[in-house]
C-alpha cells in the first residue's frame, strides 16, 4: 500500500511541493478502493462522490445514447479518474465510469477534500494547476474530434500513447476515435507496417 501513496504524493508533486506534515494531512484523507472488472463505479443519474488515484487497473468514461456506447476517455496506472463535473459540482452526473480490468488505488471524498482545503490551504493551488491541465487536454480533445481526419485522430493517439492499444480493447479506442472498430483495425494494420 505504501506504494500507492508514493505515487500518489509524486503526482501531486507535480504540480505543488508539500512539507512533511501537509503531505500527512492530506495522505490520511485518501482511502484504498478496489474494484473487480466490469464495475460500474458511477451511473449516469448518481452524484460523483470520490476523485480517484488509480495505482492499478484501467477505468473508462463513457455515456449512451441511441443504443450505441460512447467512450470519453480512459485512465491506467498513476493517473486520475472519476466523474469529474459531477464530483466538483456535486450534481447529478450524464456519464457513467466503469472498471476494465480490476482497479485498485486510493480514492477522496468530496467533503474530505472541501475540509483538506482549510487545513492544506496549497491543496487549493494544486486544484487550480490540475483542472488548468484538464482543460488544456479538453480542448486538445475537442478540436481534434471537430475537426480532424479519422487518420490524424489514430496518428495523434498512437504518437501521444501508444500503449494504450495493448490495454485498451480496440472497440473503446475506436468509439473514443469516434470511428467504426472495423477502420479502426484498418488503421491499427496500417500503422503496424
Amino acid at each position: 500500500m505504501e506504494e500507492v501513496y508514493t505515487g500518489l504524493r509524486k503526482s501531486i508533486e507535480q504540480y505543488i511541493s508539500l512539507n512533511e506534515e501537509e503531505w500527512q494531512q492530506i495522505r490520511t484523507c485518501w482511502k484504498p478502493f478496489h474494484y473487480h472488472k466490469n464495475t460500474v463505479i458511477t451511473s449516469v443519474g448518481q452524484v460523483e462522490k470520490y476523485f480517484y488515484y488509480v495505482h492499478e487497473g484501467l477505468i473508462r468514461g463513457f455515456f449512451e445514447k441511441n443504443g450505441t456506447e460512447h467512450n470519453m476517455g480512459f485512465t491506467y496506472n498513476g493517473e486520475y479518474s472519476g466523474v469529474y463535473d459531477s464530483f466538483i459540482f456535486q450534481r447529478p452526473s450524464d456519464w457513467s465510469l466503469e472498471t476494465l480490468a480490476d482497479s485498485s488505488g486510493v480514492r477522496i471524498s468530496y467533503h474530505q477534500l472541501e475540509m483538506l482545503y482549510s487545513k492544506v490551504p496549497i491543496l487549493k493551488e494544486w486544484t487550480f494547476r490540475f483542472n488548468r491541465q484538464v482543460m488544456f487536454g479538453l480542448g486538445i480533445f475537442i478540436r481534434s474530434l471537430l475537426a480532424d481526419s479519422a487518420e490524424e485522430k489514430f496518428e495523434r493517439l498512437m504518437s501521444q500513447s501508444p500503449h494504450i492499444i495493448q490495454i485498451v480493447p480496440q472497440k473503446h479506442l475506436a468509439s473514443y476515435l469516434g470511428m467504426t472498430p472495423e477502420t479502426f483495425s484498418r488503421m491499427r494494420k496500417k500503422w503496424a507496417q
